[in-house]
C-alpha cells in the first residue's frame, strides 16, 4: 500500500504543530520518523492515520482519500499503535489481541477459527503465548505494549503505524520488534526515539525539526553530525560499530 500526505498542516489554536509536510512511503517500504520532542513526529502520524483531520491537504492510500473512509475501512487498511495505551477493562492478553479483528466481523458474528488462527499467530510473534490468559491489570508496562502490537498484527493490514512502539521494552523485546518491522511486507511508518535502530532497521528515515521534514535518505544521509546539532542540539559523531551497524557517539550538548 503506498501512502502519500500532501501539503499537510495541522495545529491547535494558536500553533501550527505539523506544518506542509510532503511524504511518500512506497508500498512495503519502512520509514522511521525521527526528530526532538514536539517536533510533530506523533501529530503527523496521526493525521496519517486519520485520526486527526488535518487543516490543509490530504492523507492518499493508493489513490484513495481517507477523508472519504469510514472508520471501519480505515480499520481493514491500517493498524495503528501510540506510545501509551491503557483500558479500564480487565481484559486477558488474548482478549485485547482479539480487538484487532473487530472491523473483519459482522456485529451479530463472534470470532471464527479465522479469527483465533490470527490472534495466536500475532501472540507467537511478540512472545506473548504463555501471557494469552493474563489480566491486563497484572501485565508490566512491556507486556501492555506488547500487547497492543499483538492487536496491531491480528488486525492484519496492509499498512502499520506506529508511535514509538520500543516504549518500555527491554533490549531484547526491542530488537526482536525491529526486526519483525524490518521483516513485514506491510508498508510501515514509525516514530522512533532510538536512533540507531531507526538507521538499522528503516528503509529511509525522515528527520523532522519545528513541525516540518528537514532531511530525508538513507540513515547515514540523515544522521549526521552537523544534523544532530542542528536538529538535536548535541555534538555527536556518527561512524559504524564493530558489525558495520550505524553508531551514534554524543560528546556533550551544543554550545
Amino acid at each position: 500500500m503506498r501512502i502519500e500526505a500532501k501539503n499537510l498542516s495541522w495545529g491547535v489554536p494558536g500553533k501550527t504543530i505539523v506544518r506542509d509536510v510532503t511524504l511518500t512511503v512506497a508500498s512495503g517500504e519502512t520509514v522511521g520518523l525521527i526528530g526532538p520532542n514536539g517536533s510533530g513526529k506523533s501529530s503527523l502520524l496521526r493525521c496519517i492515520a486519520g485520526l486527526r483531520t488535518p487543516d490543509a491537504g490530504s492523507v492518499v492510500y493508493d489513490g484513495e482519500d481517507i477523508a472519504r473512509w469510514p472508520a471501519r475501512q480505515r480499520a481493514l487498511k491500517m493498524a495503528f499503535v501510540e506510545q501509551t495505551a491503557d483500558t479500564d477493562s480487565d481484559l486477558r492478553v488474548a482478549e485485547v489481541a482479539m480487538l484487532g479483528r473487530t472491523a473483519h466481523r459482522s456485529r451479530w458474528r463472534g470470532p471464527d477459527a479465522s479469527d483465533h488462527a490470527k490472534v495466536a499467530a500475532a501472540l507467537a510473534r511478540l512472545d506473548l503465548e504463555g501471557l494469552a490468559d493474563r489480566p491486563w491489570k497484572q501485565l508490566s508496562g512491556g507486556e501492555r505494549q506488547r500487547a497492543h502490537l499483538a492487536r496491531a498484527l491480528a488486525q492484519d493490514t496492509q499498512a502499520l503505524l506506529l508511535d514509538e512502539p520500543l516504549n518500555h521494552l527491554d533490549v531484547r523485546h526491542q530488537l526482536e520488534l525491529m526486526e519483525l518491522v524490518h521483516s513485514t511486507t506491510q508498508t510501515v511508518v514509525v516514530a522512533l526515539h532510538d536512533l540507531a535502530l531507526a538507521a538499522r532497521y528503516c528503509d529511509r528515515l525522515v528527520l523532522m525539526h519545528r513541525g516540518t521534514v528537514v532531511a530525508e535518505g538513507a540513515g547515514a544521509d540523515v544522521l549526521t553530525s552537523s544534523w544532530l546539532r542542528d536538529v538535536f542540539d548535541v555534538e555527536a559523531e556518527v561512524g559504524r560499530d564493530s558489525l558495520g551497524h550505524l553508531a551514534v557517539g554524543y560528546r556533550e550538548p551544543a554550545r
